[in-house]
């Protein structure tokens, strides 16, 4: 297995949805365990960054062979925090992001962006939109760790390195439950 990592920013409340979206059942698991199965068959390691109810993803993950469960104590922030928080428990050359709400990609993903010709940031796409999960190098996660936890984002940063694009074969990548309906019909 290449040495990569993958950070799973997953510390939100879950607004917009009305029930906190990563325990809630999804496909004989829950939402942020499918998300994580899928990271873990490629990476070398998984970084859930919890914040809200954040002891409830920790015992759930407790245990669990190439996971590790930390806290973004300002997750309230906003999500560019946690993939900062995540960033800074990276130690590898390259890591994945992947959002702790998109349980419909699968494992291909992550091995076919690993081949991919190399780049600071590979993204998935789909329809000319770009998805997850997306691969950065170790410049673009200085470049993250230097930011503003709280006015920094993830395009404003990956604007100003090399991007690659993979064409990928389904919305798999495009995918997340935000919203009940988008729950309803993924279990449907």
């Amino acid at each position: 297995m290449v040495p990569v990592s993958c950070v799973v920013p997953a510390a939100g409340c879950s607004s917009r949805m009305g029930q906190w979206k990563p325990l809630l059942a999804f496909r004989g698991s829950t939402i942020i365990q499918t998300v994580v199965r899928a990271a873990v068959s490629s990476c070398w390691r998984v970084i859930v960054v919890a914040g809200y109810r954040g002891e409830e993803l920790g015992a759930l993950f407790e245990g669990e062979t190439g996971v590790t469960v930390i806290l973004n104590a300002d997750w309230e922030m906003g999500m560019f925090s946690s993939i900062r928080r995540g960033a800074m428990g990276v130690d590898t050359d390259r890591f994945f992001v992947v959002l702790g709400d998109k349980p419909f990609i699968e494992p291909d993903v992550y091995r076919a962006l690993l081949g991919a010709p190399p780049a600071d940031a590979v993204f998935p796409v789909f329809g000319g939109e770009r998805g997850h999960p997306v691969l950065l190098s170790r410049a673009v996660r200085e470049a993250v760790l230097a930011a503003d936890p709280q006015s920094g984002s993830m395009p404003g940063i990956i604007s100003r390195f090399t991007v690659s694009e993979l064409a990928w074969s389904d919305d798999s990548i495009l995918r997340d439950i935000d919203m009940p309906s988008e729950y309803d019909s993924a279990r449907s």
